[in-house]
Parts: structure tokens; C-alpha cells; sequence
């Protein structure tokens, strides 16, 4: 992990989280990385029910 350019976490509270730093240590830059925002946007445009593909992935309430 030490040597990883970016990481995240997920997890039905933490849905998609960037980890900026592990015991002390930044990973990458300290920031999210490419990966991790591309991720994070499709994520958040289908559970926000945007993504028309994935509408069937969904219940309305």
C-alpha cells in the first residue's frame, strides 16, 4: 500500500471513500486520484439514478 499511486475504501456507509494517507504516509499525492474520481462519479450518477443504463439497479421509494 506504502507504494500505491491511489486507494479507496467502500462500503455501504463509507460508499466510495478516497484514502489520502495510511499511517502516516500519503498514498500518491495525497489526493483522490484518477481512478478513484471516475469511480466515484459513476457511482454517485447511478445510486442518484442519472444513469439511464443502470436504472433497472434501482428501487424507488
Amino acid at each position: 500500500m506504502y507504494v500505491a499511486d491511489e486507494a479507496f475504501v467502500t462500503g455501504t456507509a463509507a460508499e466510495l471513500t478516497p484514502v489520502r494517507e495510511l499511517d502516516g504516509r500519503k498514498i500518491g499525492n495525497g489526493k483522490p486520484g484518477p481512478i478513484t474520481k471516475s469511480l466515484q462519479k459513476s457511482f454517485f450518477e447511478i445510486v442518484r439514478g442519472e444513469d439511464k443504463a443502470h436504472s433497472s439497479w434501482l428501487t424507488r421509494v
